[in-house]
């Protein structure tokens, strides 16, 4: 029986965590988007991100009374938003490069489930511990817990379809090396 070279499986793991982590950053974006219609639905498009900054940052002083007042107030959100962002990306990221060692990608529908089954749980575990550990309420009463298990859901189909189109380039390569 023809064994694959221990190389080859560190690089078919490794095509596989860039895939996890390639389709990380896609769920990550796509979740940001899923948010930000949902606010601009509501004519408020940026605000599940500050929200969710909020939260996680403990937040501007929205009173205006600081130096800069009003403006001053804006400027912090702003960059608390952004730091929120990078922070999504970040463990979006990590989530599909961990799912790797999880998820059974050897067919498309293990894929799919696998990956809604992890990164769901595992994103909104770590949104609720984020919560719990800096004691706010303000970033799940923005969102609700409904569209934040939709759009993990749809995050993890994403990371486990990633994941099913690397094993699928994997076993092509193994084959195409055994010819």
């Amino acid at each position: 029986m023809d064994h694959p070279k221990p190389g080859a499986r560190i690089g078919a793991f490794l095509l596989r965590a860039e895939s996890g982590t390639a389709g990380g950053l896609i769920a990550a974006v796509v979740v940001a988007v899923l948010f930000f219609v949902q606010g601009a639905i509501t004519l408020h498009p940026l605000s599940v991100p500050a929200g969710l900054a909020s939260g996680l940052f403990g937040g501007a002083d929205s009173s205006g009374t600081g130096f800069f007042g009003r403006a001053g107030t804006d400027v912090a959100m702003g960059f608390e938003v952004v730091a929120y962002t990078v922070v999504h990306l970040l463990v979006f990221a990590a989530v599909g490069a961990s799912a790797v060692l999880v998820v059974d990608s050897s067919t498309f529908w293990r894929s799919v489930i696998g990956g809604i089954a992890y990164a769901g749980a595992t994103c909104t575990g770590l949104l609720y511990l984020v919560r719990w550990t800096v004691s706010t309420p303000v970033a799940l009463d923005v969102v609700g817990l409904p569209r934040v298990l939709m759009a993990n859901a749809v995050a993890g189909a994403i990371i486990g379809v990633s994941l099913h189109l690397a094993e699928r380039e994997t076993r092509r390569g193994r084959v195409a090396a055994r010819r």
